[in-house]
This record gives structure tokens, C-alpha cells and sequence, in this order.
């Protein structure tokens, strides 16, 4: 059965999210804050958006929590979760579990980094940002950062979320050497 709307008919936010379903996404954990008051959240809006600076994305809704830590902090991490982190995707979702840093009192975390917030252990990868950009769209924020520290370890699947599930991708090459025009 196909779901669409026409022309004259308004897209709503059921076919809207129905739809963008069908695209994987990766996922990652934002986390933001310092000591007692860090948090942590599921997202998989993020995208990178320049090589030169450095900039990436994500999008959360006005009334997220992480929204006011990044503005008060002016960082975040972005922590690309593997496909072995689904609970803990699962986990930072949850809007029920424990506030600050009791949320990541079961969580392997990495040296703090730079600019706030919490690096999770076994991410495939993290971006440590400030936030040079916050843009009201809609009922949601998107939060453009300028990547200050970053890294990614290879051979080690990626966790994605196509139509409502969380899966691992297929298990990424070796990386190989940058050419001399990426240099």
C-alpha cells in the first residue's frame, strides 16, 4: 500500500515522519554540559556540512534539554554509536532515565574533551564541537557547530535507523590514504 499526500492535500507530520523512515540514518549520542550537569541524547539528524571550516549539524526541538546546555556551554560532542551501542541508543532516547551525570553512571565513557560533554567509549566515531550557530526552524533548532577535534576507528560497523529500527551497517574497508588534491 503506498501513503502519500497530493498537491492539494497538507503533508502531515505522521506521512512526513512515515516517509523519512525509509532513508538510514546513522546514529549518534550529543552530549553536552560539565561534571553533575552533562547530558546526553539520542540523535540522528546529524550531518556534516563544510570540510573547510569545519562544520557539522544536528537538529533537536525547542523544548529538548540538551538544547539549553549547548547554548549556556557553547560545545558538544557528537558520539557516532556502533552497531553494538543499540542499548545505549535506546538508553540516551529514553526520556524517563535519570537526569545529568547519573545518566551516564552505567556508561563507558573517554577522556573529557575539550569543549564539554562526555566521549562515549566504543563509538565508532566523535566530533568535539562549539556551536557557532543556532537556527530556529519549524519545531525544531538545528545546532551548526565548528568541529575543534575529531576521530574514527576503522573496521568497526556503524549502528543505523531505517524504518523504526535500529541495525548495524555492514562492516566499513580500511581507510585508505588521502590523495594528494585531499591533502
Amino acid at each position: 500500500m503506498t501513503i502519500h499526500a497530493t498537491a492539494a492535500e497538507p503533508v502531515t507530520a505522521s506521512l512526513l515522519r512515515t516517509t523519512a523512515r525509509c532513508l538510514p540514518t546513522g546514529v549518534t549520542v550529543v552530549t553536552s554540559g560539565l561534571g553533575p550537569h552533562v547530558h546526553g541524547m539520542t540523535v540522528n539528524s546529524f550531518t556534516t556540512l563544510s570540510l573547510e571550516p569545519p562544520l557539522v549539524s544536528f537538529s533537536v526541538r525547542h523544548d529538548a534539554r540538551i538544547r539549553g546546555l549547548v547554548e549556556r556551554t557553547g560545545g558538544f560532542v557528537v558520539n557516532v554509536l556502533a552497531a553494538e551501542q543499540a542499548e545505549l541508543a535506546r538508553w540516551f532516547a529514553n526520556r524517563n532515565r535519570p537526569l545529568g551525570a547519573e545518566s551516564f553512571a552505567e556508561v563507558r565513557t573517554e577522556d573529557e574533551p575539550v569543549t564539554g560533554g562526555v566521549r562515549i567509549a566504543g563509538a565508532v566515531g566523535h566530533f568535539d564541537c562549539r556551536a557557532v550557530r543556532f537556527i530556529e526552524l519549524g519545531d525544531h533548532m538545528l545546532v551548526v557547530g565548528l568541529v575543534q577535534e575529531c576521530g574514527a576507528r576503522e573496521k568497526v560497523p556503524q549502528l543505523l535507523f531505517v524504518d523504526g529500527e535500529l541495525s548495524p551497517a555492514p562492516a566499513r574497508p580500511a581507510a585508505r590514504p588521502p590523495r594528494a588534491e585531499e591533502q
